[in-house]
């Protein structure tokens, strides 16, 4: 027992001693001044490890070797590139416990960020308290926004981030040729970044030297911009930077992927403005540079007009950009996408289409039969001319097959017989896009779009209702000429007015063409309105009878008021207002636009927001549902 005791008395006494020459503790704390800084803090004590510490919170006491101990804070750079020692400064370093306020503080140095301090030996009881304090350093940044000469940004704003140290977070908005009020920033660096997609920054340049700008990318519409440390509101060492931007312009190149389409014109519209001309040929020379300038990253879309016996076989933006395509080869194909700095170049590329096939069928009582007139284009593309055609189909028999350019427009009219009516026109395939416009059955009419393989249309006949001597729908008499027929039947004289054809005779062709005016055609309309010519300088009013069960067109009218020419309409039915489709047409029969617009009925009224360009020949007009 003497023995053990003695030995732990031993223990006891060897050590005591090293217990109170070896360690003691330190503990580091963060406070803030004004103004406030945020966020966590990096110190190392002795060289240790980094030892985070956020503000207004203390480390865990950190065992150290007894005696001096050398505490810094050390800069900290977060995941953005800003580093704390850029925009914050030591105010302020003292110590507590365990004796009187800043007894344990040796020296410091506020610039070097570092203080010694004395550590006392002993356990956590005796731990030295060190408080770093520190202040938020700022400084001034401004932003200025100009155009390359030329540009047309004239009027225009643009938006910038603006990041800075301690997450500072701001967005500024410029208009061209303008500068934003002096911003106050966290000192060291910002980062400044224009706004929007594929923005066309052509340099970027700072005041009072470029040195301010520290980096920079046109390509990215970016710069980092040194803040330099100053008092509030004076910035008279500020750094000025400025963006300067160009607009983007648009080439349409039209490609002859078939040699017959080689020097052949192709239409096309942007945005909806006005048509543009493109003459066809091996890509390179063949194009047409748009002399209206884009803003850079703004949409833009594109339409080619179709044209019967052609198809779109790519469309392609250079660099690759990717676009969104719609339409089709019937109504227009068109590419909408943002446009990119500097040239975007768009080229269409077009091939000869194979005709398809139009078959017309009658459905009606046996033993009768119907004559029905096809109207529109013929031949071959680039050459293709307006034509009709007659045939006559006995009841429950189709016609033969007959050839026609891919996505011409074919109009079907059956001619009208004493007691009969037309009951229903349908269209097979079934597809929406083989129909051009709705089915008049009043009229004895309907369009449709010439699609590859076979189209089929069948008229189905019935007896007329008692008392109803329209003779079944049909081909009225054209306003301002020709005698009706006598109530019962017969045939109408041809549109335009003089005599009809002999009984059994050829009927004479649905739309006649001028060559010295433009057209106007009301699709909606009975048949003879469809093709009946007006002058657009003296317009004469195409009208028909109103109708008595749906609305229709009963006339339209190209007038010229001062510079400009307009569409008149009258559409009469039991509804205020109806919605109509025009489809603006050329010299040569070719589509260059179609639109939808809502008129009121019953009385004569100018089709809203729809002036016609010179190119403009002929306005066919047609009821939509």
């Amino acid at each position: 027992m003497l023995a053990v005791l003695v030995g732990l008395i031993g223990a006891a006494v060897f050590a005591v001693p090293a217990f109170a020459e070896g360690t003691g503790f330190v503990e580091v704390c963060k406070a803030s001044g004004s103004p406030a800084v945020t966020g966590s803090f990096a110190f190392s004590v002795n060289d240790s490890r980094p030892i985070h510490v956020d503000v207004g919170e203390c480390s865990a006491p950190i065992e150290v070797p007894a005696g001096a101990a050398t505490v810094s804070e050390t800069p900290t750079i977060d995941a953005k590139g800003f580093s704390d020692a850029d925009f914050t400064a030591v105010s302020d370093i003292k110590t507590t416990a365990p004796g009187a306020m800043n007894e344990d503080l040796l020296s410091a140095s506020l610039s070097g960020r570092t203080a010694t301090v004395a550590v006392t030996a002993g356990g956590v009881a005796n731990t030295t308290v060190v408080t770093f304090t520190n202040v938020l350093v700022q400084g001034y940044v401004e932003m200025c926004k100009r155009q390359v000469t030329g540009a047309g940004l004239d009027g225009q704003s643009f938006s910038f981030d603006v990041r800075g140290g301690m997450g500072f977070s701001q967005t500024v908005t410029l208009p061209v040729n303008g500068c934003s009020n002096p911003i106050f920033a966290p000192a060291g660096h910002v980062d400044i970044t224009e706004q929007g997609a594929a923005t066309f920054v052509t340099s970027i340049t700072a005041l009072p030297t470029d040195a301010r700008i520290m980096w920079s990318s046109l390509a990215d519409a970016k710069a980092t911009v040194a803040v330099l440390p100053a008092a509030v509101n004076d910035v008279s060492n500020e750094s000025i930077v400025t963006f300067t931007n160009n607009t983007s312009q648009l080439k349409i190149c039209k490609v002859a992927g078939s040699p017959a389409l080689l020097g052949s014109t192709f239409m096309f519209t942007v945005n909806g403005g006005a048509p543009l001309a493109v003459v066809a040929g091996d890509g390179t020379t063949h194009c047409i540079l748009l002399p209206t300038r884009f803003r850079t990253g703004s949409t833009v879309s594109i339409t080619e007009a179709p044209t019967p016996g052609v198809a779109l076989a790519s469309i392609s933006l250079s660099d690759g950009r990717s676009f969104s395509a719609s339409g089709s080869d019937f109504i227009g194909n068109t590419a909408t996408f943002a446009i990119g700095s500097g040239e975007t170049v768009a080229t269409f590329t077009n091939v000869l289409a194979a005709p398809g096939l139009l078959k017309v069928c009658k459905a009606g009582p046996a033993g009768t039969s119907g004559t029905f007139t096809i109207a529109g284009p013929r031949g071959t593309a680039p050459g293709t001319t307006q034509g009709a055609d007659t045939v006559t189909v006995p009841a429950g028999s189709c016609s033969l097959p007959v050839a026609y350019p891919f996505a011409g427009i074919q109009t079907i009219t059956e001619t009208p017989q004493a007691g009969m009516t037309v009951s229903a026109i349908t269209v097979q395939p079934s597809d929406a896009f083989r129909i051009a416009s709705p089915a008049d059955t009043a009229a004895g009419t309907v369009s449709v779009f010439i699609a590859p393989g076979e189209t089929v249309v069948t008229f189905t006949n019935a007896a007329a209702a008692a008392g109803d001597t329209s003779g079944g729908g049909g081909t009225p008499p054209a306003g301002g000429g020709g005698t009706p027929p006598a109530a019962g039947g017969g045939t109408p004289p041809a549109a335009g007015g003089g005599t009809p054809p002999a009984a059994g005779g050829t009927p004479a062709p649905a739309g006649g063409s001028s060559t010295s005016a433009p057209s106007v055609s009301a699709s909606a309309a009975p048949a003879a309105a469809a093709g009946i010519q007006a002058q657009a300088a003296a317009p004469a009013a195409v009208k028909a009878p109103k109708a008595t069960k749906a609305a229709s067109v009963a006339s339209v009218r190209v007038r010229a008021i001062g510079a400009g020419r307009y569409v008149v309409v009258r559409v009469n039915g039991s509804a205020k207002q109806v919605r109509i489709r025009l489809t603006l047409r050329n010299a040569q029969g070719k589509t260059l636009k179609v639109v939808f617009r809502t008129v009121k009925t019953n009385r004569s009224v100018r089709v809203p927001n729809l002036k016609l360009t010179p190119s403009i020949r002929s306005v066919r007009v047609a009821i939509t549902a």
